[in-house]
């Protein structure tokens, strides 16, 4: 896929996700044909985005992470870094939540495994200082210029960077490029001349690529409802200008003078007519331009669920076979995520392990599985199953599942007590 079409779509879905650029300051508002600059800029002025990109990605980081992954090491430098992987004192489940969200807005994302320069003098000062390899977010729109090896990783890369050396008098902000291979690193300036330079010697380029479908680059399923956001954008201030111009009633006044035509009436005045005139009437303008309006809005609401596999919403609309399709799909799409994760995870902590030059024991553990169901539909097949057969170990099993489905974070010790009792009430029953 084009490098420079993908930066362009991976900042525009950003725009579309935080409702910021021109989403904000009315510059994604379309101008008709022949509009004059007065009647557009008032339009801009009016605009309003309903932000339906964001919500669609929170609930889909909010199913992935409903279950936290689950990390195990015997070395307390990992340890350490599971409580503070960024150096920043954010844990791992945290900057993971977040890297993922940003990984879905636009299919991909970029990890890079970093070391201190400075090295410890011993254990203790590694420890206390936390002189240990950290995590660091690069948006894939930060990316410059890379080359790929035959295996889809990065030979080289370098991406835009900013220095912040400012001190309370004074702001000294540098503009620098980063530059990493598989075996050193390099910051430029604003010429590409090297201001700092070294060697790593991990045998890998430390940037590591998260893909949803394993290639770089590329857009992700979601980043096309950023697209869908500008065009409900236009068309809920389309259809605001309509109601604001033509929803109010016009006044129709018979008269001998064909040039009377405007008559200007308030709230404190009234009209009068003679008898045996034809009195005012008002006529309402017709419904139809707003009603094209919204049918094309809810269309457009309609194609992001979709897209979005958002179960919330139209259940009521959806035979039985479209819902299980679109529990499928989210559930197939979670889980393909959530091993590209648990792939990202392993390869950054290898990195981790050859810059403390120690064997890695560590355990990564993503879901592999969500089930994610439509909760009230599998208590309605339970009821219905009740008049169809009589099995109480298959009622007391689907009941587990339910209860499970709906409380999935709990404690694994928590859930054996419910499930004792749903087991007692079977018996009692």
């Amino acid at each position: 896929m084009d490098f420079n079409f993908c930066l362009n779509m991976w900042s525009f879905a950003k725009e579309a996700f935080e409702g910021s650029g021109g989403f904000s300051d009315g510059s994604y508002i379309d101008k008709y044909p022949r509009e004059s600059e007065e009647k557009y800029q008032e339009r801009q002025k009016i605009a309003y985005y309903e932000n339906m990109f964001a919500p669609k990605i929170n609930r889909y980081i909010g199913y992935l992470f409903k279950q936290t992954p689950t990390r195990t090491s015997n070395n307390n430098l990992i340890k350490k870094i599971f409580d503070d992987v960024d150096n920043r004192g954010n844990n791992i489940d945290v900057f993971m939540s977040n890297f993922a969200k940003n990984a879905k807005i636009r299919g991909v994302n970029l990890l890079l495994v970093d070391m201190p320069k400075i090295l410890p003098q011993n254990l203790k000062e590694q420890i206390d200082n936390r002189i240990l390899p950290y995590f660091v977010e690069i948006l894939p729109e930060r990316v410059i210029e890379f080359k790929l090896d035959e295996f889809g990783k990065f030979e080289y890369v370098i991406f835009s960077d900013v220095i912040d050396n400012s001190t309370p008098n004074k702001s000294d902000i540098k503009n620098v490029k980063r530059y990493y291979d598989k075996t050193s690193w390099g910051i430029l300036d604003e010429d590409n001349k090297i201001i700092e330079q070294g060697v790593h010697n991990l045998g890998v380029c430390p940037l590591l690529i998260f893909s949803e479908n394993g290639e770089f680059p590329i857009i992700g399923e979601f980043t096309q409802i950023a697209n869908l956001a500008k065009r409900h954008y236009n068309l809920l201030n389309e259809l605001d200008e309509i109601l604001r111009s033509q929803t109010f009633s016009v006044l129709a006044v018979n008269s001998e003078n064909p040039s009377d035509t405007i008559i200007k009436l308030g709230t404190d005045n009234a009209i009068t007519y003679a008898k045996g005139l034809n009195p005012p009437q008002f006529i309402a303008p017709p419904a139809a331009p707003a009603e094209i309006y919204q049918n094309k809005i809810k269309d457009i609401e309609s194609q992001i669920d979709k897209i979005a596999y958002d179960i919330s919403t139209n259940q009521s609309q959806e035979s039985g076979i479209a819902l299980d399709i679109k529990f499928q799909g989210l559930n197939s799409s979670l889980s393909n995520f959530a091993l590209r994760l648990n792939d990202l995870e392993n390869r950054a902590f290898d990195i981790v392990c050859k810059y403390l030059n120690i064997q890695n024991d560590i355990t990564i553990t993503y879901p592999k599985t969500f089930s994610i169901i439509d909760t009230q539909k599998e208590i309605a097949i339970l009821e219905e199953m009740k008049n169809l057969i009589n099995s109480p170990t298959y009622f007391k099993l689907k009941a587990l599942q339910i209860i499970s489905n709906d409380l999935n974070t709990i404690e694994p010790e928590d859930f054996a007590v419910i499930a004792g009792e749903v087991e007692d009430s079977f018996k009692e029953g």
